[in-house]
């Protein structure tokens, strides 16, 4: 069987792969892979489904699997991120997108088809003619052709009359249906195309606006919100500057007030401290409150966003919920549902750096819904990712990969997003906090752009550190330590200095725990180490206190650390704090304390700690110490039933091994 689509052909039985006739060198594997691929292009190819038609065995890793689709992709000239034949089914398989010919030999130029009054009853000189019978049939076939010819021409004819009159009619219709539903002040439409990010949109509306529309305050205030939104900072702050010179408070309290919302919203673009996000929003406020009745709707409810994000960004989460709450309030009067997304995603991460979890993911959950309603399909990923990362932040590890499914779903119908790798990022950590380690590995590969687009390491060194591979884990948390600037303790899933910091000390005691050297910090690293501002922070300070041999002062910013985290409401970093805290007292066999502390852990949330791998872990290792046979057994059998295809640490396994295993096996059957 052959195959043919642009300018190659596959033979399949002669494993020959050829383009414009001439043969491209490539391994059996590869022509395995793409004929698969190809004879069952009706459907996705599942990984292990293409891995035991290419290797014939399961004992292949998916990316191994990755680097023959490569491969594949480069021999037919195929781009991996336009994938015009071959294209990742994120979490699924692959599957082969564009039209084949199948055949057993070349394809012979199709003839013309013979119009209604056409008739071809001889072959053209020079052909060969045809069997006697096969003639014949092809006489009658033809003058049967003729005779439905016109009939047949008649009804294409009347279909495409009514075609092109419905066409028209529709046209009209919607012409006037637009004319009716268009508002009547233009600025409206643009407002909210800026805000759901149609940015040209609105810069080529706004170059065609009347003339007495240009020089209006809504305009000159639009045309420098669009200049913040596109990044053009010092051309919005020059205009800014202009404007706020000529405006006057007294007379205008209102335009000079919008003006400083801008300057506000500009601030908090160029990533100024917070006091300098607030001033600016603070006045406006107070210039919009003196007002009194005349100040329009939204423009209050936008002074009171933008002094919120000032509040937010100095630590003032009170005041920053109760203005968000405001303005959400204001604009749910208003019906501006696109706005109060917005302001609804502030009110969620406001919560979140409350510790207010549970409240923060319902909000977020009202967010996502909101933009799938506007059919907004980036910022509905966006608000996905950010509610898959709260779960996990919850030891939620089932909702975090269902909330994963839908931001997988959306990214098929934007492939070329920037919210790509992040995505497949986080389905990947949520797989491996399930101990689905293979599904997570083939994703990381698959979020391994190019890089100038990858800047995130924090979840590779998490799965490096489940996978067991702690000298990969130091790189990737290396990676993240040096390449972000993010210092906030804000960050879930901890994205931040702090966070990759704390990745970087539980590596480098696994290392040292291996027989390796111990890594030397770095003098950022230390300057951390010495003062941490956040709870991953203190982590990392209490395990290189540890690996330094100051077991007290380790044990005493383990225990703050573990204490702010439960302030904060943060079961995962809780689980971490916990894990260094019994890893510590059990080392220097004090049980005792060992065992309040996993008891007090699993206290905090009993619903969520049981179904999480790390915290059953930390369990079996204090019934190990303890010597509770019974424990043992629910224990093991918890850790091992969660554990997927993490393994148990060789420490563990060491003791479980000194143990009668088989009686505690029949003990966690009782």
């Amino acid at each position: 069987m052959q195959y043919r689509w642009d300018e190659f052909t596959l033979d399949r039985e002669g494993a020959l792969l050829t383009c414009q006739g001439q043969q491209i060198d490539v391994s059996r594997k590869i022509l395995d892979c793409i004929s698969h691929l190809i004879e069952h292009r009706d459907r996705v190819v599942s990984y292990d489904e293409l891995i035991r038609k290419v290797w014939g065995h399961d004992n292949v890793t998916n990316h191994q699997l990755s680097q023959v689709i490569l491969a594949a992709r480069r021999a037919l000239g195929d781009d991996g991120q336009a994938q015009r034949l071959i294209r990742t089914m994120p979490g699924l398989g692959y599957r082969w997108v564009i039209e084949v010919i199948e055949g057993s030999s070349a394809p012979s130029p199709s003839p013309p088809m013979p119009s209604a009054d056409t008739a071809v009853d001889t072959p053209s000189a020079g052909t060969h003619s045809t069997a006697p019978s096969q003639e014949a049939d092809h006489r009658a076939g033809h003058s049967a052709r003729r005779r439905l010819g016109k009939p047949i021409a008649f009804l294409f004819g009347a279909i495409a009359m009514i075609v092109v009159s419905s066409h028209v009619s529709h046209t009209k219709s919607r012409t006037k249906a637009d004319a009716v539903l268009a508002p009547a002040n233009p600025i409206t439409e643009l407002k909210s195309a800026l805000i759901m990010g149609r940015y040209e949109h609105v810069r080529e509306q706004l170059a065609v606006l009347p003339a007495e529309l240009q020089n209006s305050p809504d305009i000159m205030l639009l045309d420098i919100e669009l200049d913040i939104h596109r990044g053009r900072f010092a051309r919005a702050g020059e205009k800014l500057a202009r404007q706020l010179a000529r405006a006057d408070a007294a007379t205008n309290p209102v335009l000079h007030a919008r003006l400083l919302v801008q300057q506000s919203n500009l601030n908090n673009r160029l990533q100024l401290s917070g006091s300098e996000v607030l001033l600016p929003a603070q006045s406006a406020v107070a210039l919009l409150e003196s007002a009194g009745d005349q100040v329009p709707t939204d423009i209050l409810a936008e002074a009171l966003w933008s002094r919120a994000n000032g509040y937010i960004l100095s630590d003032r989460f009170d005041q920053a919920q109760l203005d968000l709450t405001h303005a959400r309030d204001l604009y749910n009067s208003l019906g501006d549902m696109h706005r109060m997304a917005v302001v609804r995603g502030s009110l969620a991460r406001v919560w979140m750096r409350s510790g207010r979890l549970s409240e923060a993911l319902e909000e977020m959950r009202q967010v996502a819904d909101s933009y799938g309603r506007f059919g907004d399909n980036i910022r509905e990923i966006f608000a996905r990712n950010t509610m898959t990362k709260i779960q996990i932040e919850l030891l939620r590890w089932d909702d975090a990969l269902a909330s994963s499914d839908r931001s997988m779903r959306l990214l098929r119908e934007v492939p070329d997003s920037e919210r790509r790798y992040p995505t497949l990022q986080l389905r990947a950590l949520a797989l491996t906090g399930l101990g689905r380690l293979r599904e997570a590995g083939s994703l990381l590969d698959e979020a391994d752009g190019p890089k100038s687009e990858r800047t995130d390491f924090i979840i590779p060194a998490i799965y490096h550190l489940e996978a067991g591979d702690p000298q990969a884990a130091l790189k990737a948390a290396a990676q993240e330590f040096n390449s972000t600037s993010i210092d906030t303790s804000s960050n879930l899933l901890l994205e931040n200095k702090d966070g990759a910091l704390l990745l970087w000390m539980t590596a480098a005691q696994a290392m040292t725990a291996a027989g390796s050297a111990m890594p030397i910090p770095s003098k950022e690293q230390l300057k951390i180490l010495q003062a941490p501002a956040a709870p991953s922070g203190g982590i990392a300070r209490g395990r290189w206190l540890w690996s330094q041999g100051h077991l007290q002062e380790a044990e005493a910013a383990l225990r703050q650390a573990l204490a702010e985290t439960q302030r904060l409401n943060q079961p995962y970093r809780m689980t971490l704090a916990c894990e260094a805290l019994i890893e510590l007292l059990l080392q220097h066999n004090r049980t005792g304390a060992a065992e309040a502390v996993a008891k007090d852990l699993r206290a905090f949330n009993p619903n969520y700690m049981d179904r999480d791998y790390r915290a059953n872990l930390l369990r079996l290792r204090v019934a190990l110490a303890a010597g509770d046979n019974a424990l043992i057994g629910t224990a093991y059998r918890n850790t091992s039933a969660l554990a997927g295809e993490r393994k148990l640490p060789a420490e563990v396994t060491l003791r479980l091994a000194a143990l009668n295993l088989d009686s505690a096996r029949r003990i966690s059957r009782n």
